[in-house]
């Protein structure tokens, strides 16, 4: 009886004192910061469990009330947060030794590989020698020497989901690309079989990212499946495959003794970065093609006539496309559809350190940032500005077809347009990127009619699934969508 009394007389002096310091918080004269300060309950903590458990969802809310720029206190972090075109651009193209990207690298190789003190020989190994191989090889002009074998491994792939009743829209469409985006990178003995593990981790890195407790085990033993069948693969690599990306990844291990378990979770790193955000963009592309009718038909129209006009016919595409041939007016269209679609599911991403004072432009103002805060980008500001982007919460197919073509990424001359990154920060996969989802995109609508299954209600619309609060890098979706596939008169 006393302790049941003791209990309730603590649990009520509890809310006695959370609602004092709640009312004379919202009593008290606040003083204008700059940049605004989002307010919170409790010192240190602040708002540490909106960014772990609703991240994007909390900062677009926060957006909302303080503005495109703003300060968030998180585990005794200040945040900067900033999401302005003026902003944006001050972060992206800051010199790299006052804003420092390690904490952001930091923070993906504990995610995807824990708590391993062979961190800094990761860190070194991906930064200081894959990526310079990674700047060579896919870039616009020698991207073409490592993906004529991408079509032909795509082609066989979307052939196994033919004449399924309903199929996952996510696995149609993102098993092949992994697939064939592996083979490019890392050659034909990389392991096949792994999509499985690749898709469970994947989808927990928001959780991962965000250091959220109680991580899934399932995810846990999915990553150290594929970092020992990642091991497997470098112990019987031979630099003499013929593959050109893949050969010079073994080379650089052996040449610099890399031990495996550094090169391992090093590739595995690899393979996220340049995969994780085109496998959401592609998703949420056929979804709101799917819901756009008009659209849809505008967009297979153009390839059916690109395929038979450029190519002759679609075993021809297969065995010639090349990123020259679909960076043509021709494919206008798809190429705006797709810059659409990385223009609207871009949300927050690049946590960076600020080793030095510095100022930063904002709407015709300047904004200090002080040494040991953070910066963390939040493009959606930008992306979907009224002055920029008319209707920029809907997706609108032609946004970025261009009067007189000039290249792919040319379309997005003249706007705010981060979704690809920026200054030295820029990603280093934005070529090979688009001519992925290009050639998915051409060889899917070719070979299929898609009709979007509807859940439930048989009679009610059809419509896209939400995007999750929780997403990071780019939106992820609640649910899946599934949909029926019925061959075209090509396969």
């Amino acid at each position: 009886m006393t302790s049941s009394v003791l209990s309730t007389a603590h649990i009520l002096t509890l809310v006695v004192g959370l609602a004092t310091m709640t009312i004379s918080r919202m009593m008290s004269t606040k003083v204008p910061t700059s940049p605004p300060q989002v307010g919170s309950l409790f010192p240190w903590v602040g708002s540490a469990l909106g960014l772990i458990f609703r991240p994007s969802g909390f900062l677009a809310l926060c957006q909302t009330q303080y503005g495109p720029v703003f300060k968030v206190l998180a585990g005794g972090l200040n945040i900067i947060v900033v999401s302005s075109p003026d902003s944006l651009a001050s972060v992206a193209f800051a010199d790299h030794r006052v804003l420092s990207s390690h904490v952001q690298h930091y923070a993906h190789f504990r995610a995807l590989c824990g708590g391993s003190s062979l961190r800094p020989k990761i860190y070194d190994t991906l930064v200081h020698k894959i990526f310079p191989i990674l700047d060579r090889s896919l870039s616009k002009r020698t991207l073409g020497d490592v993906t004529p074998p991408f079509a032909q491994v795509v082609f066989d792939k979307l052939k196994l989901f033919s004449g399924s009743p309903q199929v996952s829209l996510a696995r149609s469409l993102t098993e092949p690309l992994y697939t064939g985006a592996n083979v490019v990178l890392f050659g034909n003995r990389f392991p096949q079989d792994t999509y499985d593990d690749s898709l469970i981790l994947l989808n927990s890195l928001p959780k991962r990212l965000s250091m959220r407790p109680f991580w899934s085990l399932p995810s846990s033993r999915a990553r150290d499946r594929l970092l020992q069948r990642i091991s497997d693969y470098l112990d019987g690599a031979n630099p003499a495959t013929g593959d050109k990306l893949a050969d010079s990844f073994t080379t650089l291990f052996r040449e610099h003794d890399i031990p495996i378990e550094v090169a391992a979770p090093s590739i595995l790193l690899t393979m996220s970065s340049l995969q994780q955000n085109a496998t959401n963009v592609v998703f949420w592309l056929f979804t709101w093609l799917l819901a756009d009718p008009s659209a849809l038909a505008a967009v297979r129209n153009e390839i059916d006539k690109a395929v038979r006009e450029v190519f002759g016919d679609f075993q021809s595409f297969i065995a010639e496309v090349t990123p020259e041939k679909l960076d043509t007016p021709s494919f206008a269209l798809l190429n705006s559809a797709i810059l659409e679609t990385m223009r609207l599911t871009s949300v927050q991403t690049g946590m960076r350190l600020v080793a030095s004072d510095l100022d930063i432009k904002d709407r015709g103002k300047t904004v200090p940032i002080r040494k040991g805060e953070y910066v963390l980008l939040d493009p959606r500001g930008a992306h979907r500005d009224k002055n920029s982007y008319p209707d920029g919460d809907r997706f609108v197919v032609s946004r970025f077809v261009q009067s007189e073509y000039q290249g792919d990424l040319a379309a997005t001359a003249g706007y705010p347009y981060f979704a690809l990154g920026a200054g030295k920060h820029v990603c280093k996969g934005r070529f090979l990127a688009m001519y992925e989802i290009k050639v998915l995109t051409v060889m899917y609508l070719s070979l299929f009619d898609v009709t979007p299954v509807t859940r439930g209600d048989a009679s009610a619309t059809w419509g896209p699934p939400q995007p999750s609060p929780r997403s990071a890098g780019t939106m992820h979706p609640v649910e899946d969508v599934f949909v029926r596939l019925r061959p075209r008169s090509i396969l």
